[in-house]
């Protein structure tokens, strides 16, 4: 089994911490239609810890922001996407970082859902939760969800 450390592109964290607060980090995110209900992730980890929020993560040097979608979904859920499609590009700043994130509307028949290390848990969701952040509601807005793919 491989750790995070021998993944192409593994930055180590005090590096990025630098990098972080230096630059913009790229990123896409997936707002997740599961039978008509919204997926999010109770993150572990900063920016947002402890908050509701889709799955996503930083784009990997070399890879497409498809690539890095279906690699996200797949690492934090186990989930595989039917169908998606393109959102918005957003700019997010953070106490901790500044990211540019590429947003998708994505569709997924399975429901057996495995969270990796990062979140504590999922829920679905088939109304817009109360006590989200701002940034997710500008994207659910933007998403039509309810219009599906």
């Amino acid at each position: 089994m491989t750790s995070k450390k021998d993944e192409p592109g593994f930055i180590p964290s005090a590096l990025y911490d630098q990098i972080m607060q230096l630059m913009p980090i790229a990123s896409v995110e997936a707002v997740i239609v599961i039978d008509g209900s919204l997926l999010f992730l109770k993150r572990k980890n900063n920016p947002a810890k402890g908050q509701w929020w889709f799955p996503g993560g930083r784009i990997h040097r070399g890879e497409s922001f498809e690539e890095t979608l279906h690699r996200e979904i797949r690492e934090e859920t186990g989930l595989k996407i039917e169908s998606y499609r393109f959102i918005k590009a957003y700019s997010r700043v953070f106490p901790e970082r500044h990211d540019i994130t590429i947003a998708y509307l994505c569709k997924c028949k399975e429901r057996e859902i495995n969270l990796d290390s990062e979140h504590s848990e999922y829920k679905l969701f088939n109304k817009v939760p109360q006590g989200l952040h701002p940034y997710l509601h500008e994207t659910i807005r933007d998403s039509q969800w309810k219009k599906q793919i």
